[in-house]
This record gives structure tokens, sequence and C-alpha cells, in this order.
């Protein structure tokens, strides 16, 4: 190694000192480099691309306070200085700064527009703006410059299948295959985007082909699955969804990298306290459930939780091993198998419920007793006993259960055919493309206004009527009003301001559903919906549990 490696710039010229400084950068040897920037700043304090890069290396180690404040020193110093711009946006970017982000990176292509990679930059901020007309513009500008920058392809194809451009997705996925065949979660989203074109044998090969790249990929195994199913393959399909849970919580995924295995919160530690004391309760290992409710115990109490029951908290280390590595893992799954015959209440009238639906303008009923007795019991025992809640993200503190990590099970992937083959004339060809369950108690609340990207939305309830404190509430409310075509997934789902300003500017009536066991309510899925107010028992056995169906696509 070179004994000159730090020296001082006052053995060299500042242009020689910088230039030993870079190449250990590039290299990745941030300690040297950042030792000779910080030499020639102490003989020239003003040098600007001393202070540059000096931020660049406070960026790379995440100290983008730093970062920021260092760049805007070395502009101030040097305004035409492009690639220091560039820098900025992204240290903007990266402390949430979006406006100012976009703000730095225009500068950057005012100063030198032919930078196809301050173009994409530019995109992948204003993407997270959610202004997707002018991110879509600037890949394509990057794309112009530069024909194989496979990142710029990679990133329109995510704008089209935000919105739902799913042809011209494939086409972006298909070019950044073509510059790197193994990019595996290009190939995660080319099959995606064809999976929601229907074009099923292919999105199953290019999942297949993302999974020989990245074979403990969740996610992908998850939507596998669905397509499968959708083909009619149905214990493929439930393979590739148990591939999915054990790549995602199987006892080989530590918890120390996975965030996933320890966040939770006061409502959801209470929940799996209970649901350990009801299996006690069944008798079979017993003694096992007993220590889990009480390890579960011990950390409830000693974590400082927030005010809210659902504000979300990260369990440490020591609450980890207390809880025995069982913590967000499933711990117990009950079995729920496919029944003979349907699993459908054999006294359903298809052809009154069918044309209760249409008398709706938009397409919408409920009705009683749905699923046959044995089915019903069936997957109450299968939802009361599986330790398959694991998600816990939700503002209103209930519980998810997802059909790609636990809840999928032969019985409830036979209730989707079985709706399907029931009432064709309202599910037409549409296939399931998801399905979750819910779970919450009786201090939380429900989920609120937004729509579902489906053509049929399917919801019913599991939980017996006695636990409903209220017999006219507790179910679902489903407004009249369709959203609009032009809003984005995120608006008619997550808006709230937006949603209800247009119902009132709709003057939308609406169904109300109150809650009953074996209560479907069935309707398009554009239809704004939300959860009526829950006031339930106490007690494990009384938390409200609904079941969600969605079939087809919304734009179908």
């Amino acid at each position: 190694m070179s004994t000159t490696k730090n020296a001082p710039p006052g053995s060299a010229t500042v242009h020689q000192a910088l230039e030993q400084a870079m190449r250990h950068h590039a290299a990745g040897d941030l300690r040297a480099a950042e030792g000779i920037y910080q030499q020639v700043l102490r003989t020239d304090p003003n040098q600007p691309v001393a202070l540059h890069l000096l931020g660049l290396i406070a960026h790379q180690v995440g100290k983008n306070d730093v970062a920021a404040d260092l760049m805007s020193k070395a502009l101030a110093v040097k305004p035409d200085y492009a690639e220091a711009y560039c820098n900025l946006g992204l240290v903007l970017q990266a402390l949430g700064r979006l406006d100012d982000a976009v703000a730095s990176f225009k500068r950057s292509l005012k100063i030198n527009p032919g930078a196809a990679d301050v173009h994409n930059n530019l995109g992948n901020a204003l993407y997270a703006l959610r202004k997707l007309d002018a991110a879509t513009d600037s890949y394509q500008q990057a794309i112009d410059l530069h024909p194989g920058y496979l990142e710029a392809h990679y990133n329109l194809g995510n704008v089209f299948k935000d919105e739902r451009r799913m042809a011209e997705a494939a086409e972006s996925y298909r070019h950044a295959i073509e510059i790197k065949p193994d990019f595996a979660e290009a190939h995660a989203n080319l099959a995606y985007a064809l999976q929601e074109q229907e074009q099923l044998d292919d999105a199953i090969a290019h999942y297949q082909q993302s999974l020989a790249l990245k074979p403990a990929a969740p996610d992908v195994l998850a939507n596998l699955g669905v397509v499968l199913n959708m083909c009619g393959r149905r214990d493929e399909a439930l393979a590739a969804f148990e591939a999915a849970l054990e790549h995602k919580r199987g006892p080989g995924v530590a918890a120390a990298s996975a965030r996933h295995l320890r966040a939770t919160n006061k409502a959801k530690l209470r929940h799996d306290i209970e649901q350990f004391e009801y299996l006690a309760s069944l008798g079979k290992e017993a003694e096992k459930y007993q220590g889990l409710a009480a390890a579960y115990r011990t950390v409830l109490d000693e974590v400082a939780w927030p005010e809210s029951d659902s504000q979300p908290v990260l369990l440490n280390d020591a609450q980890l091993q207390k809880l025995q590595g069982t913590y967000n893992r499933p711990v117990h799954r009950a079995t729920a198998p496919a029944l003979p015959g349907s699993s459908l209440n054999a006294g359903l009238d298809p052809k009154k419920i069918t044309a209760d639906y249409f008398s709706h303008s938009a397409g919408a009923t409920y009705f009683d007793g749905f699923l046959s007795d044995e089915a019903l019991t069936s997957l109450r025992r299968y939802l009361l006993q599986s330790t398959i809640w694991f998600e816990c993200k939700y503002a209103g503190g209930y519980l998810g259960a997802m059909l790609g990590d636990g809840l999928a099970c032969p019985l409830l992937l036979q209730i989707a055919d079985d709706l399907a083959a029931t009432f064709p004339d309202i599910f037409k060809d549409h296939k399931l493309k998801q399905l979750w369950a819910y779970k919450y108690d009786s201090r939380l609340t429900g989920i609120a206004m937004h729509a579902d990207f489906a053509a049929v939305n399917v919801n019913f309830w599991i939980t017996p009527d006695e636990a409903n404190l209220n017999p006219e509430s507790g179910g679902l409310v489903v407004y009249d009003a369709e959203a609009p075509m032009d809003w984005d997934f995120k608006t008619y789902n997550t808006d709230q301001e937006r949603i209800h300003a247009f119902l009132a500017e709709q003057k939308s009536g609406k169904i109300v559903a109150p809650h009953r066991q074996n209560r479907m309510v069935m309707f398009n899925s554009d239809l704004f919906h939300a959860t009526d107010t829950i006031e339930f028992k106490e007690g494990f056995e009384n938390r409200r549990i609904n079941v969600t169906m969605l079939f087809g696509h919304r734009d179908v």
C-alpha cells in the first residue's frame, strides 16, 4: 500500500488529492476517501468537489442531514455543479422532501439536459409524489437518451402497472429482461401484468422464471398460487401458498432481519394471548399454549406502549426470545378440507339472489344462510384455531390473515369456485384474484370508506349473532356510488376526504347490511363501502371475523 495514501494536500495539488480520494471512493474505501476530502477542506473550506463528495459519503452512510448541508455549501460556491444538484436530489428524496428533490433534479437537468440518470432520478421522485404522467415523461426521456437503460425501462413499467396500462407495462418489463435476462423482479412484474391480462400460461412461466432466479420470494410464490388457482390447478396453488408462508415465516427466517417478525401493537399481543388461552382450553397441548400465553403476557406488561392500542412498535431481541420464536409464526394451523358436493347452503335460491343483485343499478345484494352448516363449522374452527393473524398494520387495530400468508386452505378455494358455479350470471368468467380475512375486537374500529380493485366483491361473516351487542349494526355499509375510473388505486382506496366529498356530491344512497353469522354481501367492487360501527362482546370467540373475496378486474 502506498505510504502517500492519506498524504495532506500540501504535498500535492488539490486536484491530485481529489483524484486520489475519488479512487478510494470508487473502490468503496469510504474512510480513506473521507480523510482526504477533509484534509482538502482544511486547506480550502470552500472547495466544492470536496464538499460535494464528502456529502455523498454522508449520504452513503445514512447521514442525510449532514449530506444536504455539505452539498448545499458546494452549490453555493459552484452554482453550475450539475452532479451536485443530482446527488442533492437523492439526499432530499431520502429525507422525504420530495418537492425539493424534484426541484434539485430539474436544476441539474437545466445545466446538463443530456444526463439520462438524472431524468430517471427525477422520474423516481415524481413517481413517489404520484405524479404519474410526469414520471412517465421523465423515464421516457431517460430511455430516449440511453435506449439500454435498464432501470428506466423497469421503472416505466411500474408506472404503467400502477395506471393499469398492463400491455404497456408488459412491454417495458420485456425490454428490461432483454437487457438483463436474469432480472428476477422484472420477470415477476411481467408475470403480474400478464396475469391481469388473463394471459395465465405466460404469467405462470414468468413467475417460475423469477423463482428460479430468487426461490425464496414469498410475494412471487403467493402470486403464482393465485394464477395456478385461476387455472383450476388447486393443489399446485395450495403448495405455492404453503411455500410462500414457509419462506416468509418458517423457522429458517431470522427475526433479526425481518421487520414483519418484530412488528406488533398492544391489540395484536392481546389477541395472541387470547388465542393461546383458547387453544389451551381445547385440551390438546394445553401446557404448551398456557406457557405461551404466560410468555406473551410478560412481554405485554413490559413493553412501553404508545397511547393508541393500534400504534406499532418493534419487539427487541430479548422480548422475541421470551416469545420462544413463535411471534408472527404459524404455531398451529387447523385443517379445513374441501367438502364433497357444494360448500354452499343447498337452500339458496340462486335465481332470486341474482335478480336482487341486478335490481341494484350497479349490482349489489345480501342474503343469509350462505354456507352449508358443515362448511360454516369447519371454516369457523379453522379461523379460530389457526395462528395466522399476522397483519397488524391497520389504523383501526384490526388484524388480517392473507391468502398467501397462511390463510389459504382447500375449503376457502372451494367456496370461491362454488360461488362462481352457483351464480354464473354475476361472476361470468371472473376468477378469484384475492382473498383475505379480518378480525376485530370490541374496542377498535373497522375499515374506512374505500373501493376495491375487482369486478365482484364478496363479504361474509363467521361470528355468531349473539356476540354482536347491536343487531342493527356491525356489518357493512355499501354506497350506491362507483369510484371514478380515472382515480388511481391509492385515491379510491385511502383518500377519505376526496371520497366523502365525492359521495356528498353524488348524493349517494346506501345499503346497510347489519352483521349476521353466515350473511353474505355481494356487490360490484367499484362501489364505495365501509365497515359499520362495531359493538361486540368481549372474549376471543366473540371477535368479529369477516372473509372477503375479490373476483375479476375492475375495468372488465
